[in-house]
């Protein structure tokens, strides 16, 4: 159950971030990022909303709602990066570099946080980062430093921010429900219109932009929905692991679509990522 929640957050976020960068490459303006990631962090609002009844709360305390309203406002922080960086940075530098510290931030936390491994799951969380360091590798290296060393910024920050994303769902009682992802999505959508209105830049949004960044917003509320339901009945390091790959469907979909180079050590990082989720599924 937790595996198969992890999973169907993973695809949907690969999908969301692939997205989520040809929404700015359509408009064209760096400028626009927050009306598209306002946008949205709305449409993802109402999507969420209206799934609460699939997974109610029993009860939300304080606590609950503290934690959820944390995650809402990094996650706020971490979506006009991410937008910003798959746009003007090779999606296949960036969407692994996004997995790898999302990845890292509860891989650390989890088990000083309380959570229990069992040895399989603790080979496949030692996996899990070459894996997506694999993944990571592309020929945009030397010859378009500029654009790589910004990819990787922009996708460690982003990335950062959705690890603690992740831990703080994690701290949500099982009997919230998905609760915390509503009160999560809510808090960022704040959160970016209210710096959509402080930097002044209301600028007219691109239409083919503002069909893609609604999608962006309903795929990356699915990933939160499976997510938090994940979060609460695993360990977050686990979850997050399997989350991390994520970029897996990123990098398929710039290749297939935007016809970014796959490299073949690129294929052995996907193919370790399986390996991965098999040690997560036995363990």
């Amino acid at each position: 159950m937790v595996l198969s929640l992890a999973i169907a957050s993973a695809i949907s976020l690969g999908v969301a971030d692939y997205l989520a960068g040809e929404t700015l490459r359509r408009d064209g303006r760096v400028a626009t990022t927050f009306v598209y990631t306002t946008i949205g962090a709305f449409f993802g609002a109402i999507v969420v909303t209206a799934a609460l009844p699939l997974a109610p709360a029993e009860s939300f305390r304080a606590a609950d709602v503290g934690w959820s309203v944390g995650a809402g406002v990094v996650i706020g922080g971490a979506l006009p990066l991410l937008m910003i960086g798959m746009a003007r940075g090779p999606m296949a530098i960036v969407a692994p570099v996004l997995g790898l510290v999302t990845l890292a931030v509860p891989a650390v936390a989890g088990p000083l946080l309380g959570d229990e491994l069992s040895g399989l799951e603790v080979l496949g969380l030692v996996l899990a980062f070459p894996a997506a360091g694999l993944v990571a590798f592309s020929n945009h290296g030397s010859n378009n430093g500029g654009p790589a060393r910004d990819a990787i910024l922009l996708g460690s920050a982003a990335g950062l921010l959705f690890g603690l994303a992740a831990v703080f769902f994690g701290q949500t009682s099982t009997e919230s429900g998905v609760a915390p992802g509503v009160v999560a999505q809510w808090t960022s959508t704040a959160v970016l219109m209210t710096a959509l209105v402080v930097s002044r830049r209301i600028l007219r949004p691109v239409r083919p932009a503002v069909v893609l960044s609604g999608w962006v917003g309903i795929l990356t509320a699915l990933a939160v929905f499976f997510s938090v339901l994940a979060y609460q009945r695993g360990p977050v390091a686990i979850v997050a692991a399997v989350i991390g790959l994520a970029p897996g469907p990123t990098v398929v979909l710039a290749r297939a679509l935007s016809h970014e180079e796959i490299r073949p050590v690129q294929i052995v990082g996907f193919v370790l990522g399986v390996v991965v989720v098999l040690l997560f599924a036995f363990g």
